[in-house]
């Protein structure tokens, strides 16, 4: 099987992820049906977070799900590709 360039434990790392989110995305890429995490855009958000980086579920997608990870005054939308089959038990987790 071809080894990908940018992709290590199942997370994409070829764009920057906001401080202290690494660790959360770790875990998701462990669950059972999760092919691929993929970080994606950042934004500032003018209001400040707690400081705690966290994950909201954001929506589904035609391939898994969007999440939105906080983290102090950055918000970065994640992506999650997963197996059709195991689709709303990793839902379930992720919610």
């Amino acid at each position: 099987m071809a080894r990908l360039k940018y992709v290590r434990h199942g997370i994409k790392r070829e764009h920057r992820i906001i401080d202290g989110i690494l660790p959360l995305l770790e875990r998701i890429s462990d669950m059972e049906g999760v092919a691929k995490v993929i970080p994606a855009l950042i934004s500032h958000s003018p209001v400040r977070g707690t400081g705690q980086p966290e994950l909201r579920f954001q929506r589904e997608t035609p391939s898994g799900f969007k999440l939105l990870a906080h983290s102090k005054r950055s918000i970065q939308e994640i992506f999650v590709v997963v197996d059709p089959s195991k689709k709303e038990e990793v839902k379930d987790k992720l919610l």
